[in-house]
Parts: C-alpha cells; structure tokens; sequence
C-alpha cells in the first residue's frame, strides 16, 4: 500500500487536506505552510500547484462544490432552488470550517460555475429576461449563505449566534420566550426554500 509520504503530491490532494485542515482548526488554520507540514512535504512543493493564499482559497471553492450536489444541466427553477439550498446547507453542515471561504472569494472555474449556469438557464427558460434570472439566482445564493453561516458556526461551535432570550422580559417580548423552546425544531433551510420559490414565482411574466 502507498503511504502518505510516497503518495505523488497533486493540486486535488493539496486541495482535500486544505478543507480538512480548515473543518478541524478553521479557515485561517489553512495555510500553506501548515499544510505542507500536514502532507509532510516542504512549504515550497506547495507552490507548484497553489503559488498563492488567495489561490489556495479559490481551490477550497472549488473543492467544497465539487463534493456537493449542486443542480446542474436542465433543470425546472423551482427545482433548482430546493437543491441548490438543499445543498449549500448540506455543505455547511459537513465541512463547516471550509465554509467559511464562501464569505472570502468568489466561485472560480468552471466546475463550481456550472450550477449557477443551470440556474439562471432554468429562469430564462421561465420566462425571465437575463437581469431578472440574474437577480435570481444572486438572491438565492445569499439568502442561503446567509442562512448557513449560523448552522456552520452552529456545528463547529466556535461561535454562539442565538438571542440570549433569558436576558429579555417575559412581558415585554412573549413571542421571543415562545420561540425558545421550539427553535431547534423549526426547518429553517426548508422553509427558506419555500419562501423562495413562492416569491420569484410572483417574479415570473404573465402570460
């Protein structure tokens, strides 16, 4: 069996130990030089495949939508919407230090791009004109960034995002103190999908 150490060093695997490193010590963990010690090679290895920081940070992109199941080719827009949510949750849920570089760069080449084409060609197709798909498809991305943010800082625990409730009067916000109890419970992704799909369905051209 190959070993780590005598496994060829590639762009993919730089890329893979990059989001490990990131999903166990955070994204900041992630340089080049910590990851070269990870993969026990020199920092100047490295370089060959991922010259800069900002390179290794456009390469995590890529990796984290290649491991998801991003819509992709045709698709109906309501279906596009419910997956791709579905599946930046999913993402934030499994690789919630890698995450985090979504708030950092933006998608890159052309294998994390192909979801974005799928959508705005699944509103066209609807009826849209291209600022309208557009607008879209923007708002659908970062209202589900947005969303998962909290659930990644939720998973990695590194941050505590909840209204600290106890602190407020019972009196003075009763809804607040209701919503305590139950928060957990509520599908927050799920409805944000519905939301969605019932909003821009208003968007669409009448016949």
């Amino acid at each position: 069996m190959t070993s780590a150490a005598t496994t060829p060093l590639s762009r993919d695997r730089i890329l893979a130990c990059a989001v490990r490193v990131a999903d166990r010590d955070g994204l900041e963990a992630a340089s080049l030089r910590k990851i070269a010690g990870e993969l026990g090679v020199h920092v100047t290895s490295i370089y060959h495949h991922v010259p800069t920081k900002e390179a290794l940070l456009d390469g995590i992109v890529e990796e984290l939508f290649a491991r998801a199941d991003l819509p992709l080719g045709d698709q109906q827009w309501e279906q596009w919407v419910r997956r791709f949510i579905a599946a930046v949750a999913a993402l934030a849920r499994e690789h919630p230090g890698a995450f985090a570089v979504l708030l950092r760069r933006p998608v890159q080449g052309p294998g994390a791009t192909a979801t974005f084409e799928s959508g705005l060609a699944a509103f066209h197709r609807a009826g849209m004109d291209v600022r309208q798909s557009y607008g879209a498809v923007k708002s659908v991305a970062l209202g589900v960034l947005g969303v998962c943010v909290e659930q990644a800082y939720a998973v990695s625990g590194d941050l505590e995002l909840q209204t600290n409730v106890a602190a407020l009067s019972g009196e003075d916000f009763p809804e607040m103190h209701q919503v305590v109890s139950i928060a957990e419970d509520v599908d927050v992704v799920a409805m944000l999908a519905e939301v969605f799909v019932a909003g821009l369905a208003q968007q669409l051209p009448r016949p």
